[in-house]
């Protein structure tokens, strides 16, 4: 079985531009609240927002989880879960309040909706910038993102506001 590990960084605003800086855990395990290792040594940062890194194919990528530390660490732990066991085992941390349904199941659902309402060409481009964002995404199921295109979504989908989705993909997230 691969040992395949996923770093938690938390990016803080600095002088120079955004800084990663892994997040600093105590000896049972949790991540301190907003401590970051900085040159060797532990500081209190509750700016900026946690991220997860893992590689895939020898590529980086990062994936931020919000700014609560519990979440991120919860995050990090099913991440780590999936990439080790890709089975479709249930991960062993588990959250009933985060979201069910998968972004592109939401964009199809809306797309399957107004595409009785809109012109051949305004649905054209509705699924072209769609096709965009669900591509732009790491498979990061609705509700568990805390950024503005989640929350959008996730209310878009639940709710049947269909512009707030088109608006979420339309505006860029505030990190």
């Amino acid at each position: 079985m691969p040992n395949r590990e996923v770093n938690l960084t938390k990016r803080i605003p600095a002088a120079s531009g955004n800084r990663y800086y892994p997040a600093v855990r105590s000896a049972n395990g949790r991540v301190k609240a907003h401590v970051v290792l900085v040159d060797g040594r532990e500081e209190l940062h509750p700016e900026g927002s946690y991220n997860i890194e893992w590689y895939a194919g020898g590529k980086r990528i990062r994936m931020s989880v919000g700014n609560d530390p519990s979440e991120a660490s919860a995050m990090r732990l099913r991440k780590e879960h999936e990439l080790n066991n890709g089975d479709g085992s249930k991960p062993p941390v588990s959250n009933g309040s985060i979201g069910k349904g998968s972004l592109s199941k939401a964009a199809a659902d809306y797309l399957d909706d107004i595409g009785l309402t809109k012109k051949p060409k305004t649905l054209a481009a509705y699924t072209t910038a769609l096709d965009y964002f669900t591509e732009s995404c790491h498979k990061l199921p609705v509700g568990r993102s805390r950024s503005a295109h989640g929350a959008a979504l996730d209310g878009a989908h639940r709710h049947g506001e269909h512009d707030a989705l088109l608006e979420a993909v339309a505006q860029p997230a505030s990190a």
